[in-house]
């Protein structure tokens, strides 16, 4: 409810705003009205707005929190009845697109470019990757909360992001990665820690 409130507050202050707000929720509550009935598995919080467009496939599960907003075009593509793709509450998508074949979670208030994740290779990296039965590697991709993911971004298989930290633009990500940590290159490492302002830091 104070959320709410502050959006209305945010929207009379801002009355320009209005019409796009008003388009984007609209846009919001049509998606978790249409993709159930369409069969796909797809649940979405408050609030939830779609100011670009949201492109939803496969027989996974696909959960927004509260207050996500989708910006430009976002897949969150499931490719196993199992996969589960959860974005937390507050967490701007911005052209992200998912690849999920088993988990990939990110968390609240996160600033998301328009970047790619890939909870799987898709492919076997051994020679006899026609085979049928060659290896597929396969981990899942955990993203701290209030996390900024650059776009031209790629996190692949079992990379996991602690929470504050940044992943530099052009980024390809294939590990652990602490919190409060500046990330960027190929491969990804850390480049330096993260400190908070005085004035936010805990006593």
């Amino acid at each position: 409810m104070p959320h709410q409130t502050s959006l209305l507050r945010k929207v009379l202050h801002q009355p320009t705003r209005v019409v796009p707000v008003l388009l984007a929720l609209g846009r919001g509550w049509w998606c978790k009205l249409w993709y159930p009935l369409t069969g796909r598995r797809f649940t979405a919080g408050r609030n939830f707005r779609v100011e670009g467009r949201l492109q939803l496939q496969g027989p996974g599960q696909v959960i927004f929190g509260d207050n996500v907003i989708i910006g430009m075009t976002v897949t969150p593509w499931t490719h196993h009845p199992n996969a589960v793709i959860t974005v937390g509450d507050g967490t701007f998508l911005n052209g992200a697109r998912f690849g999920c074949a088993e988990r990939i979670t990110i968390g609240a208030r996160c600033i998301i470019g328009e970047s790619r994740f890939m909870d799987t290779n898709f492919h076997s990296v051994e020679i006899n990757r026609h085979d049928p039965t060659a290896p597929v590697t396969v981990a899942p991709i955990t993203i701290g909360d209030n996390v900024w993911v650059a776009a031209s971004c790629g996190l692949l298989p079992g990379t996991q992001v602690g929470t504050n930290s940044v992943v530099g633009f052009g980024s390809v990500c294939n590990g652990v990665y602490p919190a409060d940590a500046l990330i960027a290159g190929n491969p990804a490492r850390v480049l330096r820690t993260l400190v908070p302002p005085p004035d936010t830091r805990p006593d």
